[in-house]
C-alpha cells in the first residue's frame, strides 16, 4: 500500500476531526448573554352575568390553553359552566412558564363536536326548563386580543373574564349561538390579578324605580357613549363596557371583579322582560348618585384595592 496516500489520508482525517472538535467547542460557548427566565403563571376562567332570564348556564368545552406558544402541558378535555363563576368565583385552567413582558398570544381551543362525558353537544345553553340548546360557534379556537402584563414573579395569574352578556347571542331562528370570532375575541377580557382590584357597592334606595333587573356597568374614562344604549352589529348592547354585574334583588349589592387599575366611570340600566320571552329589553339608563365623596363618573382603581359606593337611584332617565 502506498505509504505517502496514507499519510494524505491520515492528515485529512485528523483535520476533519479538529474542525468537528472546534465546531462542538464552539457551540459550547458561553457568551455571557443570560438565558431569559420564566415564571410560573396561571390561567383562569371567570365570566360576568347574561342579560337572559331563560339562560340557567352556558357550557363551554375547553381542550387547551396556548400563551404565548406555550401549552398548558397534561391539561384534560374538560366542560366548564362559565355562569358559576360569576362574583369574583374562578376555575383553574392550569399553569404556564413564560418570559416577563407583555402578552403577544392568548388561545382557548375548544372542542365543538363533545363535552368531557363525550356527549353532543359540547358546548350547550342549559335553560330554566332543564333543555340542553347547542351553542352553535363557527371556529375551533378563540385568540383573545387582550395583552397581559407578566411580571418577574411566580404570582402572576391570568384572569379570562369570559362575558357571556357579550359574547352569547341568540338567531332568528332562536338559536344560542356566539358572535362572531373577531367580536368574540373582543368579548373576554384578560388580566393579570396582581394589577387588578374590584368595584363594588349597596344600591340602598331605588327611589321611584321599579325596574325588574338593574345593571351596574363599568366603563372606562370617558369610554361611555349615548350610542351605547344601541344594539351593535351583532346586536349587543353596551358593547363597550369594561365590566357589569346585576344587582342583587334582596341585598342591593353589586360586585366587579379583576378590574384592571385605571380609571373608570360606573352606569345603571334598567331592564324588563316585558314580552315574558326570557329575554331582558332595554327600559333606559338611571340616573344615580352616591354618598361617598367617590365621583360615579371619573374614579380610579387600583390594583389589590377595592373602591365601595353607596348608591341611591333617583329614576330612569329618557332613551
Amino acid at each position: 500500500m502506498n505509504l505517502k496516500y496514507l499519510f494524505k489520508t491520515g492528515i485529512l482525517m485528523l483535520s476533519m476531526g479538529l474542525l468537528v472538535s472546534c465546531s462542538d467547542d464552539d457551540d459550547d460557548v458561553d457568551t455571557g448573554e443570560p438565558q431569559p427566565e420564566s415564571y410560573n403563571t396561571e390561567v383562569y376562567l371567570t365570566d360576568a352575568p347574561i342579560d337572559n332570564a331563560e339562560v340557567e348556564g352556558v357550557f363551554i368545552t375547553v381542550t387547551g390553553v396556548r400563551v404565548n406558544g406555550n401549552t398548558i402541558e397534561g391539561f384534560e378535555k374538560t366542560t366548564v359552566n362559565l355562569s358559576s363563576l360569576q362574583n369574583g368565583e374562578t376555575e383553574l385552567l392550569g399553569d404556564v412558564e413564560l418570559e416577563s413582558g407583555t402578552t403577544s398570544e392568548i388561545v382557548l381551543s375548544l372542542d365543538n363536536e363533545t363535552d368531557a362525558s363525550g356527549e353532543a353537544p359540547a358546548n350547550y345553553v342549559l335553560t330554566s326548563s332543564g333543555e340542553k340548546k347547542a351553542l352553535v360557534t363557527s371556529s375551533a379556537e378563540i385568540s383573545i386580543t387582550d395583552q397581559v402584563e407578566i411580571e418577574e414573579n411566580d404570582d402572576n395569574e391570568i384572569i379570562l373574564d369570559f362575558d357571556l352578556r357579550k359574547s352569547v347571542v341568540t338567531n332568528s331562528a332562536g338559536e344560542y349561538q356566539f358572535v362572531s370570532d373577531s367580536e368574540l375575541a373582543h368579548s373576554i377580557r384578560a388580566v393579570n390579578s396582581t394589577k387588578a382590584g374590584e368595584i363594588t357597592g349597596t344600591v340602598s334606595d331605588f327611589g321611584s324605580t321599579e325596574s325588574e333587573t338593574i345593571v351596574v356597568f363599568a366603563y372606562e374614562d370617558g369610554a361611555y357613549s349615548e350610542d351605547e344604549t344601541s344594539a351593535n352589529g351583532e346586536g349587543v348592547l353596551f358593547a363597550n363596557a369594561t365590566a357589569s354585574n346585576k344587582i342583587n334583588e334582596s341585598s342591593g349589592e353589586f360586585e366587579i371583579h379583576f378590574v384592571e387599575e385605571g380609571d373608570y366611570e360606573l352606569h345603571f340600566v334598567s331592564f324588563s322582560d316585558e314580552d315574558a320571552d326570557g329575554e331582558l329589553e332595554l327600559d333606559g339608563e338611571v340616573e344615580a348618585t352616591t354618598t361617598s365623596e367617590i365621583d360615579l363618573l371619573g374614579f380610579s382603581v387600583d390594583a389589590d384595592s377595592e373602591v365601595n359606593f353607596d348608591i341611591l337611584l333617583l329614576g330612569l332617565l329618557d332613551l
